[in-house]
């Protein structure tokens, strides 16, 4: 999956920015893909969640593990000149804005 300077290798399960290879733990990997294929589009906190961890997940437990996943990779990608691929939808969720 190529967006520019953005590139999402599936079968190596790896991310590279700018031509550089990222470190993104499982999860920022996973939520970085599933917000990729849903490009464009608004994707709620719950959907993260249920993709992520399934069945495990609570509707009562807060969203924190998702905003700091989120939160670590869009520092992750600014570091490396690729912010505004990730974008908050208040109280709703996240989009992935492809350039």
């Amino acid at each position: 999956m190529d967006f520019g300077a953005l590139r999402i290798k599936l079968d190596e399960r790896s991310v590279e920015a700018d031509g550089k290879l990222l470190q993104l733990t499982k999860k920022e990997f996973d939520i970085l893909v599933y917000l990729a294929r849903n490009k464009n589009r608004v994707v709620t906190k719950d959907s993260i969640g249920g993709n992520l961890w399934g069945d495990y997940i609570d509707d009562k437990l807060s969203y924190d593990y998702i905003y700091a996943h989120v939160k670590n990779l869009r520092k992750k990608l600014a570091d490396q000149g690729c912010e505004g691929f990730l974008k908050t939808v208040y109280g709703v969720g996240y989009k992935f804005s492809a350039r």
